[in-house]
């Protein structure tokens, strides 16, 4: 007989509405799931610059798809075009180096190194040491031969990936910035359209809210503090180096910072190969050694402390979280390993208040009559807060 309640019309229509609801939103997120990092990109984006666009409204008078294309307009201006200016100029250099590689004989790659290490002189030395200086000259000569050739390879592999990458990398930044624009005019209403699903209360979606929104803030604050450091760490190694221009260098280092692959490593990296190719050996193995333990080593540490700061998470666990985000979802996931962590505590947070606290207290209760340390009250009062905690 319940078998049979079971399947009354009511129920078979909802277990058809919901079965067909599943399938649509399955669909849905299969046909968007190519443009998903799109879109998080540009919520990010527009989060980051939504005062900017609340301020652009009162002034333009409530007028939204004009405050949305100024706005879009600027983060083009600040963020989307100095990065393809950069990484187009970074495409050129490589290419040239590139080039100077490959066209130039191994012979002549190698015998400048040849003759820097002779004027080092090193024979002494290494005579002392019980090493033949012609072995040693001959095992450089090999190792610089085989480090040379492992480059080229490596160049043209960046180089081909960069150039047969560019048009589809163009056409994912269109997408960012089409929907930055929808997301600072219509933001606002997808918010809360979206908030009406969560089966919280009033206070606690505004908690997940701010969450969310605080913790996007200190990522950003982090990511440009961060590349503020290694543009300014950059810039006074490419100075000591004895680099033309190592002011611009600096700020290229600051811009390479924020694009995802790249990073600070590819201006000083390129640096250092082509100091190494004119000549200036000290200079060249200086400068990737500080590259690598000073310049892209701090973004390990002062990023951390700054997103830890923002959302009061302990760096510890923020480190290891934005490296796991790094493994799982690549440069996107420098926003949302935090994120997601931040998300978890609150929620975490939520349940702790909603469904942990009223529980304990009528637990008190409970053990309070059932242990014999207290007595019931006379009045019987002790029954009906039991009733009333259990309601």
């Amino acid at each position: 007989m319940n078998t049979l309640k079971l399947f009354t019309r009511e129920n078979l229509f909802a277990l058809a509405f919901f079965f067909i609801l599943v399938t649509l939103l399955w669909l849905v997120v299969s046909i968007l799931s190519p443009f998903l990092p799109d879109f998080i990109w540009a919520l990010i984006i527009s989060m980051t610059f939504y005062p900017v666009y609340e301020r652009v409204i009162r002034i333009v008078g409530s007028r939204a798809n004009l405050s949305a294309f100024i706005v879009t307009g600027l983060v083009m201006v600040v963020l989307i075009l100095p990065g393809f200016f950069i990484l187009m100029n970074l495409t050129q250099e490589a290419k040239g180096l590139y080039e100077t590689l490959t066209k130039t004989p191994m012979e002549e790659k190698t015998q400048w190194i040849i003759q820097k290490y002779r004027t080092l002189e090193l024979q002494d030395i290494l005579e002392r040491w019980g090493v033949e200086p012609e072995h040693a000259e001959n095992l450089l000569r090999d190792s610089i031969t085989e480090g040379l050739r492992g480059l080229s390879k490596l160049m043209v592999d960046k180089v081909s990936n960069l150039i047969k990458n560019f048009a589809a990398f163009s056409l994912h930044v269109l997408f960012v910035v089409v929907a930055i624009f929808f997301f600072f005019r219509d933001g606002a209403r997808y918010a809360r359209f979206m908030l009406q699903f969560l089966p919280l209360e009033p206070n606690h979606q505004e908690t997940v809210v701010s969450t969310f929104s605080r913790t996007v803030s200190a990522v950003m604050r982090g990511m440009f503090v961060t590349a503020l450091v290694q543009g300014i760490l950059a810039g006074a190694g490419f100075a000591v180096a004895g680099l033309p221009v190592p002011i611009l260098l600096g700020v290229m280092t600051f811009i390479t910072s924020f694009i995802p692959f790249l990073g600070a490593a590819s201006v000083w990296v390129l640096a250092s190969i082509w100091l190494l190719v004119h000549g200036q050996l000290l200079a060249g193995f200086g400068l990737a050694l500080y590259g690598a333990l000073i310049i892209s080593s701090s973004d390990n540490i002062i990023k951390p402390l700054l997103i830890g700061e923002g959302t009061k998470l302990p760096v510890f666990l923020l480190f290891f979280t934005i490296l796991g985000g790094l493994n799982l979802y690549g440069f996107l996931g420098i926003f949302l390993g935090p994120i997601i962590l931040s998300l978890g505590m609150a929620f975490l947070t939520i349940y702790r208040t909603v469904y942990l606290e009223k529980p304990l207290e009528g637990a008190g209760v409970d053990r309070g009559e059932g242990s014999g340390d207290a007595p019931p009250d006379s009045n019987d009062r002790s029954g009906k807060d039991k009733g009333r905690s259990i309601g």
